[in-house]
């Protein structure tokens, strides 16, 4: 049944493609902002001069926390898009910006939470044996599936951080199956999609350099398309997870199904 939520999700991007924009804007937004950290470190060093030393990990930290800001900031306009959309309206790019604008503060705030949940997380990792590598990946199961309608919760209600994470983990027990079963279905479908993307950047990393530019626009349109619609299905267990009412688009007696309270 998931799948079939799944698919729904994707045929509500194709219907209304200006969803993608917001991926797109993150991912640019992203890689702007790297090229400052990256000229700070690396490029712009007086000759035999100055070694960031111990304060790189601040430097990589708050790119990593940018990064996740901006990352966050456009899942959530996107979030408030889709629920527009669900609610029968016609909703623009600026209505998913503004809403989006109106929470930065809570975003704000989020983005430094998971920022650092994950710096942690990796510096604890590279530290420990396998035991605690295994530990880590369990606890980050653990607080991913938490999370996973922190988003729609963030631009939805009106909450401070930790009530949003705490509301987040309360709808857990609804939606993990759910959550689990998405996520192998969005990989599945992620590896067949590849495929072709895979075959153009062989053909031109042997001989036939014609086909890198489509490769790359091949996986760029892929990875957006993707995120979207992941986050039209996020926004969609949500909105049935708290009302008990089935988006628009999507069929009551299957998601009824699919979350059943366990």
């Amino acid at each position: 049944m998931t799948w079939n939520l799944v698919s729904r999700s994707f045929r509500l991007l194709r219907s209304d493609k200006k969803l993608l924009v917001f991926p797109i804007l993150s991912a640019i937004g992203a890689a702007a902002l790297a090229i400052p950290f990256l000229l700070a470190l690396f490029g712009m060093r007086p000759a035999g001069g100055l070694h960031w030393g111990s304060n790189t990990w601040l430097f990589v930290f708050l790119w990593y926390w940018g990064a996740s800001f901006i990352t966050i900031f456009f899942n959530c306009a996107l979030a408030a898009c889709v629920q527009l959309d669900f609610a029968g309206q016609h909703p623009t790019l600026g209505d998913g910006l503004g809403r989006a604008a109106s929470r930065v503060h809570t975003i704000l705030l989020w983005s430094l939470l998971s920022a650092t949940v994950g710096q942690v997380a990796r510096a604890v990792e590279t530290r420990a044996g396998w035991t605690g590598r295994l530990i880590i990946g369990f606890l980050g199961l653990g607080w991913g599936m938490s999370t996973y309608l922190v988003v729609p919760v963030l631009v939805m209600e009106e909450a401070g951080v930790m009530d949003s994470v705490r509301r987040s983990a309360a709808l857990l027990r609804r939606t993990w199956g759910e959550q689990l079963i998405s996520g192998l279905a969005f990989g599945w479908l992620g590896l067949l999609f590849a495929i072709p993307g895979i075959v153009l950047g062989v053909l031109g990393a042997n001989g036939y350099p014609i086909f890198i530019v489509p490769a790359i626009a091949w996986f760029a349109t892929m990875m957006a398309a993707f995120t979207a619609a992941r986050e039209i299905f996020t926004v969609a267990l949500y909105r049935y997870a708290t009302t008990g009412q089935a988006p628009s688009g999507y069929d009551a007696a299957t998601m009824g199904a699919a979350l059943r309270r366990r």
